[in-house]
């Protein structure tokens, strides 16, 4: 539960994992390719993406490079759009227990906004995830 968390309110300073790694340097070789980077820049930066240890870090490493890492836009959100998230289920929880105590047990009402609010956090995380697992890099002919 805690590496969720971390991943969500922090994406920024998730621990990077050989997958990262890998699908980064797919990333950089398929640049090369396409003629975005030269191939001692390319190089430069796998060597720089082998010494990195966050997603922050890669991100510097891959900047420039098109659709290589997730827009800051993008990691912004998914931090703001959980934090309030976790706000809302807390603070909807506490008062639905409150009325619960007091003898007004309506039901779990506060499940419908904290899963509507959850399915838009899962979608962000989702589309920010999906920048340090894709494969879809430019195959050479």
């Amino acid at each position: 539960m805690n590496n969720l968390l971390e991943a969500l309110l922090t994406p920024d300073h998730v621990a990077l994992t050989d997958a990262d790694r890998s699908a980064a340097i797919a990333r950089l070789d398929s640049a090369v390719r396409q003629a975005a980077l030269t191939p001692s820049q390319a190089s430069d930066r796998q060597d720089r993406v082998l010494t990195a240890r966050t997603r922050g870090e890669l991100r510097n490493v891959l900047s420039g490079v098109a659709n290589a890492a997730p827009p800051r836009g993008l990691t912004t959100a998914l931090q703001a759009v959980t934090g309030v998230w976790l706000v809302a289920c807390v603070v909807q929880f506490v008062v639905w227990l409150a009325l619960a105590v007091f003898g007004h047990f309506d039901g779990p009402w506060w499940l419908w906004s904290d899963l509507g609010l959850g399915a838009i956090v899962a979608m962000l995380w989702w589309t920010n995830e999906s920048y340090h697992r894709k494969s879809d890099v430019l195959v050479a002919s």
